[in-house]
């Protein structure tokens, strides 16, 4: 299996202005594609990182785009339908069959976007770097074994509170070796009390936690 890992500047995106401006990461996963009476359609999945507010805010503004023709939400999950011109076929690549993502697509808040996906054909995912909207950072591209796969399940529901501290405490490196923080500085980055944010952060590992467990076996 070929692994490939790539940094994105996706020019013409309508997540990234909008990742930037709430401060949001997008992780996306690429669900399906179709042409159907001389327009071109896809479908993906969302799932928004960051403050409840600016998630509200993000979701609001998305459904302005008038190229998203249907969007619901299942908790923390977001499903979009997007309806593009045929030239926009040039996104075709993305959407091969043959490609299998190992993770979702983040769509970072400073505009870039993180690849991994895998294959067990090379070109297909060098086809990624060809699509004229992109401008390419390959960071690796290797023959391994398939480690690790995303595959998209619904998470037991978390609060607002809840979420946002798990969130930040991931995105933080808490749960890195050794720890980039700890409890203290994240309840001051939340403007909270440190036992206030613990509690919310360990009502969520307590959610999270036996899920994943579960998922494992």
């Amino acid at each position: 299996m070929w692994i490939a890992k790539f940094k994105i500047w996706h020019k013409n995106c309508l997540l990234r202005p909008r990742c930037i401006k709430y401060q949001i990461t997008d992780l996306v996963y690429l669900i399906n594609s179709w042409k159907e009476k001389n327009k071109f359609y896809y479908t993906e999945l969302h799932i928004l990182q960051g403050t409840e507010e600016n998630k509200k805010k993000f979701i609001k503004d998305l459904k302005k785009e008038k190229s998203i023709q249907k969007i619901e939400q299942k908790g923390n999950y977001i499903f979009t339908l997007n309806e593009e011109s045929l030239e926009k076929q040039y996104y075709t690549p993305v959407f091969d069959p043959k490609i299998i993502q190992v993770k979702p697509v983040a769509q970072r808040s400073d505009g870039y976007e993180d690849w991994e996906i895998a294959s067990w054909d090379r070109e297909t995912l060098m086809k990624i770097t060809e699509v004229p909207v992109f401008e390419v950072e390959i960071k690796s591209v290797k023959e391994t074994k398939l480690s690790e796969i995303f595959f998209p399940h619904i998470f037991p529901k978390l609060s607002p509170k809840q979420k946002e501290a798990i969130e930040l405490a991931v995105k933080s490196g808490y749960y890195n070796y050794p720890r980039k923080i700890d409890l203290e500085k994240m309840a001051q980055i939340k403007k909270v009390k440190r036992q206030t944010f613990q509690e919310n952060l360990r009502r969520a590992e307590k959610k999270i936690i036996p899920f994943l467990t579960e998922s494992l076996n």
